[in-house]
């Protein structure tokens, strides 16, 4: 069985397209591999450990779409409108892809359209007070996740997480199949040796910053220690509101504690990693993704501070630090001034956090499943073709008339439908 691989090609830029290059090599032991492309003809064959595969004469393969709240992905999802197949969904709410994609059509309401489509005329007040305030914003997206328009074509879907497939049980179309799956890594190296305490520690954030990320509650917490010099962090990756963040670090008595670093190359940030004491990795809201920035926490044996919700509030209690929406300040400024003062204990719930790694999230056992679902996707698209090219016109050149015809197509498609349900 061959597959058709769609995701962003750019790992600098896109998670996604990280966890592509990762998982791309264990895929290829379960299944081929004839294209890896960007939905736009874009292609990175370099991604590939072998030989790319040979399409199958007559047998189209088996197409896999990433989808996730990034325009990166519009043409991606475009793509998959043309050819249905298997969809992999990164994020459940895709309010921001919706946007990109109403504003590309020049239809500027269309993804609220979209939101009430999916949860009735009742969420439309709150769907237009979101343009105006942040506390809606956040309200629509925690609530009224926006996923429907991109995967009720699918005919599979993956996700990562029990919120999200408990969200998409109840919307996708009967029947559809959907398979939940721990979000693959590659096997982590062994735990760093880190020396004994300083006094200090040492965090590292990395990512897009955005107000979801909660680095300004962050240091509003921080700022309130007796010693806040005994804390220091960098923040890695794409930091467009510097100035912003500067101001607020200055209010808060933190600026002379923070580097901002950018964008690194992989070897300097693993490096900084395995240096530090703790990471970063608040989402409020979520928009219900599986972190691939966690995975990478957890393969340096770092303790992170996760908000406890969606993906991040099933991780085990004992291998991250969950801090409440509802208490968030307090919660951050406790567990601030208990890693000060037992950073041993943080020390064992990094390594946790990395057996919790090394034990659950095998980019091997992932692309087993994924190759077993898209195979079985497979032979149902050529057993209902089989069944609509051969079988009808036989059945159709038996009747006298269409009405007859009809009759018999009812039945061969509860038939297809029953076999490859």
């Amino acid at each position: 069985m061959n597959i058709h691989w769609f995701s962003p090609l750019d790992a600098q830029s896109s998670e996604i397209a990280r966890y592509s290059a990762q998982l791309l090599p264990s895929l290829q032991e379960y299944a081929g591999i004839v294209a890896v492309d960007d939905g736009q003809g874009g292609e990175m064959p370099g991604w590939l450990s072998g030989a790319v595969a040979t399409p199958e004469p007559g047998v189209a393969p088996m197409p896999v779409y990433h989808i996730g709240n990034n325009p990166l992905h519009l043409p991606i999802f475009e793509r998959s409108l043309a050819e249905p197949g298997l969809v992999v969904l990164h994020d459940l709410s895709l309010v921001d892809l919706a946007r990109h994609l109403s504003h590309q059509l020049g239809q500027p309401q269309l993804w609220k359209e979209q939101m009430c489509r999916q949860y009735g005329e009742e969420v439309r007040s709150l769907v237009n007070r979101s343009e105006k305030s942040l506390a809606d914003y956040n309200e629509m997206v925690a609530k009224y996740p926006l996923f429907l328009p991109f995967v009720e074509g699918a005919m599979g879907v993956i996700c990562h997480s029990s919120y999200a497939c408990r969200q998409l049980q109840g919307q996708l179309p009967p029947g559809t199949p959907l398979l939940q799956l721990n979000l693959p890594s590659r096997p982590p190296q062994p735990v760093p040796q880190r020396t004994g305490p300083d006094g200090s520690l040492r965090f590292v954030f990395c990512g897009h910053v955005g107000p979801n990320r909660r680095l300004i509650e962050f240091m509003d917490a921080w700022g309130q220690l007796p010693e806040p010099g005994r804390i220091a962090l960098e923040l890695f990756g794409n930091i467009s509101n510097t100035s912003q963040l500067r101001q607020y670090a200055e209010h808060f008595g933190v600026l002379d504690y923070i580097s901002f670093r950018g964008y690194v190359s992989d070897e300097q940030l693993d490096q900084a990693l395995q240096t530090a004491d703790f990471a970063i990795n608040l989402r409020w809201p979520t928009m219900g993704e599986a972190s691939a920035s966690q995975l990478r926490y957890w393969a340096a044996a770092l303790p992170t501070l996760v908000t406890d919700v969606g993906w991040y509030g099933e991780l085990p209690d004992a291998a991250v630090c969950k801090i409440s929406v509802a208490t968030e300040g307090a919660d951050l400024l406790a567990l601030l001034q208990d890693a000060l003062a037992f950073p041993a204990k943080y020390r064992q719930l990094g390594q946790r956090g990395w057996e919790q790694l090394r034990d659950a999230h095998s980019a091997r056992h992932y692309a087993q499943e994924l190759a077993a679902l898209a195979s079985r996707l497979s032979d149902a698209r050529l057993a209902h073709s089989l069944l609509e090219r051969e079988l009808v016109p036989v059945i159709a050149s038996m009747c006298e008339n269409e009405s007859d015809t009809r009759l018999f197509r009812n039945a061969i498609e509860t038939v297809v439908a029953t076999c490859t349900a």
